[in-house]
């Protein structure tokens, strides 16, 4: 990515930091227009900016930036650009964390392991596209008997992971149910995916506790589809999905084609109804 930083007269006498924040915010509003490349090239430039003065821009600001930069290029179906990207802001928010952890307060710890842990999912995930969808690590199913991706071929797969105490993942359940009503028929199932939190590394009985407790949750929101319970995080770190909700979207050949925040992103309805469009 060789973008050169052209700085207007204005922006010269403004720090490192404004002049990145007005980048995101003039992509944003390109982005709502539809101006997509154009969106990308202002990201583009800004992140050449941050990378200039990458101690004078804060790092939050900085995750923010990676985060909309690689989804730009995901919009424009540069996947490789995106892949690309990532690898370096990881490697850069690994270090800004480690620093953090060795100097910092308990705020700034916590704030630069937070902000490494989302652009390392969102690198998983990235890497995830075009690839057969892994494995499913379940040890309990509610609503249905044991499921394997393999078994399900020529359907299209809508994983979505959430937790008890998710209150985005509670909202988001109206529009699944609403989403497998009008779409099942076409071809569309929907899997929910969650793990044991509180009874994690517990007793057997403190994890029976909290499985009634999905019970409750799956029958208040009356969910017909099948919800699986993975017994610790390792289907959570492949599917870089620690950040609730993640959704991922796997096409009728068993390649993920699309994974991320779900109804909230621009490109989630356009990508369900393509892999629905398709045949085998």
């Amino acid at each position: 990515m060789n973008v050169e930083s052209k700085l207007s007269h204005e922006e010269v006498a403004i720090s490192p930091q404004a002049v990145v924040a007005a980048g995101l915010d003039r992509a944003a509003q390109l982005q709502h227009a539809g101006e997509l490349s154009e969106a990308a090239t202002e990201l583009e430039r800004a992140m050449a900016t941050a990378r200039a003065t990458p101690y004078e821009i804060e790092f939050q600001t900085r995750i923010r930036l990676g985060m909309a930069l690689s989804d730009a290029y995901a919009w424009l179906d540069r996947i490789a650009d995106a892949r690309a990207l990532l690898a370096d802001e990881v490697a850069f928010a690994e270090k800004i964390s480690q620093i953090m952890q060795a100097t910092g307060t308990l705020a700034q710890r916590r704030a630069a392991t937070s902000g490494y842990l989302q652009i390392r999912d969102r690198a998983t995930q990235m890497a995830l596209i075009g690839e057969l969808a892994p494995a499913l690590s379940v040890k309990t199913w509610i609503n249905a008997g044991p499921i394997a991706l393999e078994e399900l071929r020529g359907r299209v797969i809508l994983l979505e992971f959430w937790a008890t105490w998710c209150k985005p993942c509670q909202e988001m359940f109206p529009t699944l149910k609403k989403l497998h009503e009008q779409t099942g028929p076409r071809g569309l199932e929907i899997i929910a995916l969650t793990r044991h939190y509180m009874a994690y590394g517990g007793t057997e009985e403190s994890m029976q506790e909290e499985l009634q407790l999905m019970r409750a949750m799956v029958t208040e929101h009356e969910l017909s589809f099948p919800v699986g319970v993975a017994p610790d995080e390792r289907m959570q770190m492949t599917y870089g999905a620690n950040g609730l909700p993640t959704c991922i979207l796997v096409d009728r050949k068993g390649a993920v084609r699309y994974a991320g925040p779900g109804v909230e992103d621009r490109g989630f309805d356009a990508t369900i109804e393509q892999c629905l469009n398709e045949s085998i």
